[in-house]
């Protein structure tokens, strides 16, 4: 699933090829990633407008529009934009924005991503009842929400009530670089270590984005390499092993990961 740096690339991937260009027409290929919105409430919105400006929180993408409000893009677990000339038309294009020589597909193989509408970012946002954005979140207010979490401190960071913007692979991450087992229960982690949590988490986020979310280019040190059963683990080179939390696979090692009191049990 694109998770925050995924989403904060395809915001830039349209911020450098798409604002400012009217859109001709809007074909409606499949209206499932509409929800509840109908296709010509679509094409009324966005019909002849244009993209002036785009804004992230989370893992949602918002793009201002010139007719009025913003265009709201959930991507799933398998969505993204791609820009076509008419001659190369990506394989799953459930929606298309037509400018004058060039698409900008929602491209969504399995058809869980989402495109909606709303009047404001603040009020989808506060109606949603997102957290603070995994970027923008201050380290004391990571402090405070996360010191009073129950549970294990892995979904704690997908909830994206509480924080929005971290998903499976990269929570994975930030607890293999923090050496903290993700079954450790959240509220028993101090403010130090915490705010070292913080940390680690806003370096792999900026890390990631930087690179253009492209693994290959990610150090060898990181976990995401090895995150199959069985694999040696980048650091002390003994086994991963897998845990289920939140109904979500985790990886991570357990030697340099390991157990403390507050712990949380999950299903291996």
């Amino acid at each position: 699933m694109p998770e925050l740096p995924e989403v904060e690339t395809f915001k830039r991937y349209i911020e450098a090829r798409s604002l400012l260009r009217s859109i001709a027409e809007v074909e409606v290929r499949n209206p499932t990633v509409l929800g509840p919105m109908e296709p010509e409430e679509l094409r009324r919105r966005v019909g002849g407008a244009m993209f002036l400006s785009a804004r992230r929180h989370g893992k949602q993408l918002f793009l201002e529009l010139s007719s009025g409000g913003w265009l709201t893009w959930h991507f799933g677990m398998t969505g993204e934009p791609v820009l076509f000339s008419n001659g190369d038309v990506p394989r799953f294009p459930r929606v298309l924005f037509r400018f004058a020589d060039e698409t900008l597909a929602f491209d969504d193989p399995r058809m869980l991503g989402r495109i909606g509408w709303t009047p404001t970012v603040e009020e989808f946002v506060r109606r949603k009842r997102l957290g603070p954005d995994a970027l923008a979140i201050t380290s004391k207010e990571f402090v405070d929400r996360f010191g009073r979490a129950r549970g294990a401190l892995k979904p704690a960071l997908m909830d994206q009530h509480r924080m929005a913007g971290m998903g499976n692979i990269y929570s994975d991450e930030v607890l293999f670089q923090s050496r903290l087992d993700p079954r450790t229960g959240a509220d028993s982690l101090d403010r130090g270590e915490l705010e070292a949590v913080h940390r680690v988490m806003r370096r792999v986020l900026r890390m990631s984005i930087a690179r253009g979310t492209d693994f290959s280019r990610f150090p060898r040190t990181y976990l995401l390499h090895h995150r199959r059963k069985g694999a040696s683990c980048p650091g002390c080179g003994g086994t991963t092993e897998t845990v289920t939390l939140g109904g979500r696979t985790t990886y991570y090692c357990p030697a340099c990961q390991r157990p403390r009191a507050g712990g949380v049990e999950g299903r291996t």
